[in-house]
C-alpha cells in the first residue's frame, strides 16, 4: 500500500465511523433493522476502500501487458 491508498482508506474509515456508531445506537435504541443497515453500509465502505484495486496498479498492469505484447510482436518479425 502506498501513501495515496492509505489516505483513501483513512477517508473511508473516517466516513464509516459515524455511520457505524449510528448503527450501534439504532440497534440499542429499538430500531435493529435500521441499525444493521447502517452497520452494513459502514462495513461496505471500509471493505470497498481496503479491497479495491489500486488505480496505479491497474494502469501499470495495463501498460505492462501492452509493452509485453509489443515486444512479442517485434520478436515475431
Amino acid at each position: 500500500m502506498d501513501l495515496i491508498d492509505t489516505l483513501t482508506l483513512f477517508g473511508a474509515v473516517a466516513l464509516a465511523g459515524p455511520i457505524g456508531l449510528l448503527g450501534v445506537e439504532f440497534i440499542l435504541g429499538d430500531r435493529p433493522i435500521a441499525g444493521v443497515g447502517f452497520l452494513a453500509v459502514a462495513v461496505a465502505l471500509v471493505a470497498g476502500g481496503y479491497f479495491r484495486p489500486s488505480i496505479k496498479g491497474i494502469v501499470a498492469g495495463g501498460l505492462a501487458e501492452t509493452v509485453q505484447d509489443d515486444e512479442e510482436a517485434y520478436n515475431d518479425r
